[in-house]
């Protein structure tokens, strides 16, 4: 052990799964980390910031975590206090000159063994038309965040301002990230949780069969695959390539007046946007896929279920298993039931660690070590529903360059505009932006149909997109 460390952690399951991700990526450690900004046009003052964001350092104490590797093995400490100064301060002439640079960071490595577990930045930006823009970029290693985490922390930033700057009152403490981990290894150390577990996920993930894998890019990869290796039977393809892990990053906006009957839609029918977009993006892949419509995508949770757990940092976030099962006579509102009994099953279950339930994929199904049945990884961030004050903001996300899933999925509504926006992380060797755009296309044809007419079938939407 490192000397001056009073405690060190072994990783959590959720930051295992995490780590597991370069074993896919061989050269390219950007994959572990999450680059996002926030635009906003009130002015901000960045020496008191920069106090606010040492504040946050204090309240917050993911801010304070550190990695070591003893005996081959990633270990993790908290420092007791730590200070940052001297923050830069950016200045770009326009969106595109910004995007540029904080694209360039993104695909950057952060060395999290190298005592460097974030980089942040705060930066302006003119706008020929509109008010300059004021905006924070953080760089963070995912073993340290989340992107449930990183709202948390935009969020609680910007309120420690406002009691710097404007004396409003400080913010409500944040839950500790190391009381977490103490609970998160005390329950993966006793065995009885896994096994009641593996009982539920072997239940889920047989019932109907085994799952087939359904591409936003059609029937080919599976085919490839099916024909190389001369096996018609093949039902999950081997999907992970360390070597062509390329990825682009194609960002799509629905336009205002559709989105806008969406979310009204939403409102009215109770149903949330995880809900509603993936059961979107599912027809379409029923579509293209021979009208198959047993979709399967693994989708991020939270897991945070308390008021302490939601209001504090960490990663600890788990991909759960959202297979859907859908017959043509099926109307759009009985699908979205369907797609709400899975979130709830997914939720009742989320602390089944990925890395063994992955394990227990490849028992049952006997996939090979790269081979999967799902469609892609899906998030959806709920920055409508999270409170910011009286700061309007933008949200952005950056693009890695390289990922280790063929496609990587989040969508939220713009606090700014309202409108639905959807990111897609692609792996350019498998899905190419021809793909994407299809994708983005079928997926808002689909729920016009739905929602316009919720008694139309499965069936009739997929003849119809």
């Amino acid at each position: 052990m490192k000397k001056n460390i009073s405690t060190a952690y072994d990783l959590i399951p959720p930051q295992d799964m995490i780590q597991f991700m370069l074993k896919y990526s061989f050269f390219h450690k950007q994959v572990t980390q999450i680059p996002e900004s926030i635009l906003v046009t009130k002015e901000i003052d960045f020496p008191v910031m920069e106090q606010a964001f040492n504040t946050e350092i204090e309240r917050n104490d993911c801010l304070r975590l550190r990695f070591f590797k003893e005996k081959g093995k990633i270990k993790q400490y908290f420092l007791p206090s730590f200070e940052m100064h001297n923050i830069p301060v950016l200045h770009f002439a326009d969106h595109a000159e910004m995007e540029a640079h904080f694209s360039k960071d993104a695909q950057t490595p952060v060395r999290m063994l190298k005592d460097e577990t974030y980089r942040i930045y705060f930066f302006t930006v003119e706008n020929a038309d509109a008010p300059k823009q004021y905006g924070i970029f953080i760089n963070i290693h995912h073993l340290v965040m989340d992107n449930a985490a990183c709202l948390v922390f935009f969020q609680d930033l910007l309120a420690v301002y406002d009691h710097l700057k404007e004396g409003k009152p400080l913010p409500k403490p944040l839950g500790k990230f190391e009381d977490r981990i103490q609970r998160e290894l005390a329950y993966a150390a006793n065995p009885e949780n896994f096994k009641r577990e593996e009982a539920a996920y072997t239940e889920y993930i047989t019932k109907d069969g085994e799952p087939l894998y359904l591409g936003v890019e059609g029937p080919r990869l599976l085919e490839a695959e099916r024909a190389r290796k001369k096996d018609p039977t093949i039902m999950a393809p081997s999907l992970f390539d360390p070597i062509h892990d390329r990825a682009a990053f194609t960002k799509h906006t629905v336009p205002p007046e559709i989105s806008e009957k969406l979310v009204a839609f939403m409102e009215e029918n109770e149903v949330g946007g995880e809900c509603l977009v993936q059961l979107g993006m599912r027809l379409h892949i029923a579509k293209i896929n021979n009208r198959h419509t047993d979709t399967y995508f693994i989708t991020l949770c939270p897991r945070r279920r308390t008021l302490e757990e939601k209001r504090s940092g960490g990663s600890v976030t788990a991909p759960l298993p959202w297979r859907v099962v859908l017959t043509e006579d099926m109307t759009f509102r009985e699908a979205l039931g369907k797609m709400k009994e899975a979130q709830v099953w997914a939720f009742r279950h989320m602390d089944y660690p990925y890395m063994e339930y992955r394990e227990l994929q490849r028992k049952v199904f006997h996939y090979p070590a790269a081979a999967g049945a799902s469609t892609m990884m899906f998030s959806w961030l709920p920055l409508a529903e999270t409170s910011f004050g009286d700061w309007e903001y933008e949200f952005i996300g950056y693009g890695l360059g390289r990922y280790v899933m063929v496609l990587y999925t989040f969508a939220f509504q713009d606090p700014k505009s309202g409108c639905l926006k959807m990111t897609y992380q692609h792996r350019t060797h498998f899905v190419t932006v021809e793909d994407i755009d299809a994708l983005q296309a079928g997926t808002v044809a689909a729920l016009q149909l739905g929602t316009d007419n919720p008694d139309l079938t499965i069936g009739e939407i997929l003849d119809q997109i």
